[in-house]
């Protein structure tokens, strides 16, 4: 098995990038620890990726296509317990700009075949998982319109609601 001298330098700028954005995920804010996280998750991707092809091992493909569906899914299961995510544009545009680079020349090194169809569907999931993951969800600050705080408020009485339409 040969590798590919070109391709693990190409993996090495997401890894050397990975750098900085683990040393957030450590000493950062609760909240942006979670932005970092994401971004580390897509960085990871990529390197997995590129080192897929510069190693030629295939299974390594198989563990980008693991992360790139569960990672987004951590990220939200997370959020949640933080009482929202926040917006993340450097996630988004490094996904945007990143996941095309990265996997559009690797379909032209692989060829027409399956694992080009395996390439591209992993990119898809790597791009709408870093999309949604990284447009926010705040937590809402408006009162519902029952007059709890939301969802973690108690329910108003049954006597409660009669004298509110009343």
């Amino acid at each position: 098995m040969s590798t590919s001298p070109g391709w693990l330098v190409a993996a090495m700028v997401p890894l050397l990038c990975l750098l900085p954005v683990l040393w957030f995920v450590v000493r950062g804010e609760p909240r942006n620890r979670l932005v970092a996280q994401n971004l580390a998750q897509l960085l990871t991707g990529f390197v997995l990726l590129l080192t897929a092809q510069g190693f030629g091992r295939s299974t390594y493909l198989d563990l980008a296509l693991v992360l790139a569906i569960l990672a987004p899914a951590g990220t939200l299961v997370y959020a949640r317990f933080l009482g929202g995510l926040p917006p993340a544009p450097l996630v988004r545009w490094t996904a945007v700009v990143g996941v095309p680079a990265t996997v559009l020349p690797l379909c032209v090194v692989s060829g027409a075949g399956r694992e080009t169809v395996k390439l591209l569907f992993i990119g898809a999931v790597l791009l709408a998982g870093a999309w949604v993951t990284s447009s926010g969800s705040q937590p809402s600050s408006e009162p519902e319109p029952d007059g709890t705080d939301g969802p973690s408020g108690s329910e108003p009485s049954s006597g409660e609601r009669a004298a509110k339409r009343d």
